[in-house]
C-alpha cells in the first residue's frame, strides 16, 4: 500500500498532532474485533422487528439501511428503543469488543501525539479497549456532549454515542437526531478541536447508511479549505458512496483494509523512532568511545512494530504503564543499553536476541544459553528502587523455557558498588542454581561494571 507523501510527512512530523482520524464500522469488521457491517446488522434487526410485529414488510423502504429502519420504527412507535434493544441483544459484544491491530496502532499513535484526535462513528468500544490495553489514561474519551468538560489535550470522540449510553434514545441512529446534536453540541468542538489538524483521514466508513453519510458530509463541510484529507476503504473507489459524497480526487482515495493501512502508517513513525536510536548510539560512541555494532539490534527493534516497541520501552525503562511513548531522554537511555548488549554479545561470542516480553536471550548455535531482564533507572532511580521494581515484575517470566538469570542495568542515579552483595537469603545462601525456586533475588549487572571489568561478562553469559 503506497501512502501519499503528505500523509507520511504529517504522521512523522516533529511535534506531532498533524493528523486526525474519522473511523467507521469497517474498522470493527476486521479480526479479532469481528463485528458485523451496518448492513448485516440492519437486515437482522429488521427481520426481528417484523417477526415481533413492530414493523410490517414494506414499512421500511430499505431494510439494509439501519437509519431507515430506525426512522420506520420511530414513525410507528415514537421511539427508537426497539431498534437499539435488538442491536444490543444480537450484538452483545459491542461493549466487550476486542481491539484489532488497527485500533491498537491508533491508540499508540494517540499516545505518541502523532494523531491529535479520533472521531469514531461506531457504537462499539474497541477503540476504548485499545487505549486501556496500552494504559493510555491520559487520552480523553468523550462519549457524549455531556463529557465535553472532561476533554484532555488529546481525545477520542464518540460522535453517535456508544453502547455505554444508558438512554437508548440518545444513540444517534436517525439523521434528524444527528443534525440536532451536530448544531447544538458537536459542530464547534469538532471544528475547533479535531479538524484543526492539517490532515484528516476518513477510514473504514463501510456501508453507506444514511446517518453515516450525513455525518461524513457534516464533518467534510467543517474542514478548513487548506486541510488535506483522505479516505481509506476496502472497496474500489467507484463503488464507494462515501467517495462520491466527499467529492474526493482519485489521489485522495487509498484502497485497503483498516489494519493494513494503520500498519503502513505506523511504519513511517517507527522509522523515525529507530532513526532517533541510531543518532543516540552514534552520539554515545562519539562522547564515550564505547564503539559497538548495534545494527542487528536496531533491525530487531524495527521488526517489532510500533506497538510492541512501545511496550518494550515500557519494560526496559520500568515505565508505570504498558506502553511508553518516546520521551526526551528515552533514546539516549536505550542507546546505552543497546551498546552494552552488543558488547556482551561480542565478548561472550553469543548473539543477543531481543524478545517481545522485554527479555534478551543470548544464543549460541540457535540455542539460548542465558536470558536477562533489561532495566534502566531512567537517570533518577537508585539501586534500591530499581531492585524493588524488577522483583515486582519478575513473576511474569517464571514459566518461560529459559527464565531470566539476572538483570542488565543502566541509567541509575547513584554510584554502583563493584563488590558483590551478600545473598538475600543468609540461610540458604546463593540459590541462583536452584531449578525449583530459582534465586531469591536476581543478580544485577550494571553496564558500567561490565565495561570496567569485561571478565564479569562470563557471569552474564557463561
Amino acid at each position: 500500500m503506497a501512502l501519499p507523501a503528505e500523509l507520511l510527512q504529517a504522521i512523522s512530523s516533529p511535534g506531532g498532532a498533524k493528523v486526525a482520524l474519522v473511523v467507521g464500522a469497517g474498522c470493527s469488521v476486521e479480526p479479532p474485533t469481528c463485528l458485523p457491517t451496518a448492513r448485516d446488522c440492519s437486515v437482522e434487526v429488521h427481520r426481528r422487528l417484523v417477526a415481533d410485529g413492530i414493523l410490517q414488510n414494506g414499512d421500511c423502504a430499505d431494510p439494509t439501511d439501519l437509519s431507515l429502519v430506525a426512522d420506520a420504527v420511530f414513525a410507528k412507535t415514537g421511539s427508537q428503543r426497539d431498534v437499539v434493544e435488538r442491536l444490543c441483544d444480537e450484538h452483545y459484544n459491542l461493549k466487550l469488543a476486542t481491539a484489532n491491530d488497527g485500533y491498537l496502532i491508533a491508540a499508540a499513535l494517540l499516545c505518541e501525539g502523532a494523531i491529535s484526535s479520533v472521531v469514531t462513528l461506531n457504537f462499539d468500544l474497541a477503540l476504548t479497549h485499545a487505549l486501556s490495553v496500552l494504559g493510555a489514561d491520559h487520552i480523553g474519551v468523550i462519549e457524549s456532549p455531556d463529557d465535553l468538560p472532561k476533554q484532555k489535550a488529546i481525545n477520542v470522540y464518540y460522535l453517535h454515542r456508544n453502547v455505554n449510553a444508558a438512554d437508548r434514545e440518545s444513540w444517534v441512529l436517525r439523521t434528524a437526531s444527528l443534525e440536532h446534536d451536530w448544531k447544538d453540541h458537536w459542530e464547534p468542538i469538532v471544528t475547533t478541536k479535531v479538524l484543526t489538524a492539517p490532515v484528516v483521514v476518513f477510514a473504514g466508513l463501510g456501508t453507506p447508511v444514511a446517518v453515516l453519510i450525513t455525518s461524513t458530509n457534516l464533518i467534510r463541510r467543517a474542514l478548513p479549505a487548506a486541510t488535506k484529507f483522505y479516505q481509506v476503504d476496502l472497496v474500489d473507489k467507484a463503488s464507494s458512496k462515501f467517495f462520491q459524497e466527499l467529492a474526493l480526487e482519485t489521489s485522495q482515495y487509498i484502497q485497503g483494509g483498516w489494519c493494513q493501512f494503520m500498519d503502513e502508517l505506523s511504519q513511517r513513525l517507527l522509522m523515525e523512532h529507530v532513526g532517533q536510536l541510531q543518532h543516540a548510539v552514534d552520539r554515545k560512541i562519539r562522547e564515550d568511545g564505547n564503539a559497538e555494532d548495534v545494527a542487528d539490534l536496531l533491525v530487531r527493534l524495527r521488526a517489532l512494530g510500533l506497538v510492541k516497541l512501545g511496550k518494550l520501552r515500557a519494560y526496559w525503562l520500568l515505565h508505570e504503564k504498558p506502553y511508553c511513548p518516546v520521551e526526551a531522554n528515552a533514546p539516549g537511555l536505550i542507546a546505552d543499553l543497546l551498546l552494552a548488549l552488543a558488547m556482551v554479545a561480542r565478548i561472550s561470542g553469543a548473539v543477543a536476541v531481543i524478545l517481545e516480553d522485554g527479555l534478551v536471550e543470548f544464543q549460541r548455535d540457535g540455542r539460548a544459553v542465558a536470558a536477562h531482564l533489561i532495566a534502566s533507572g531512567r537517570g533518577h532511580r537508585g539501586r534500591s528502587a530499581l531492585e524493588a521494581e524488577v522483583e515486582s515484575r519478575r513473576k511474569q517470566y517464571r514459566s518461560r523455557p529459559v527464565p531470566p538469570r539476572g538483570v542488565i542495568v543502566g541509567g541509575t542515579s547513584d554510584i554502583w558498588p563493584t563488590t558483590p552483595t551478600p545473598p538475600p537469603d543468609v540461610v540458604r545462601g546463593d540459590e541462583s542454581g536452584n531449578i525449583v525456586v530459582g534465586p531469591a533475588a536476581l543478580p544485577l549487572f550494571h553496564i558500567s561494571e561490565l565495561r570496567g571489568d569485561p571478565e564479569r561478562i562470563q557471569q552474564v553469559v557463561p
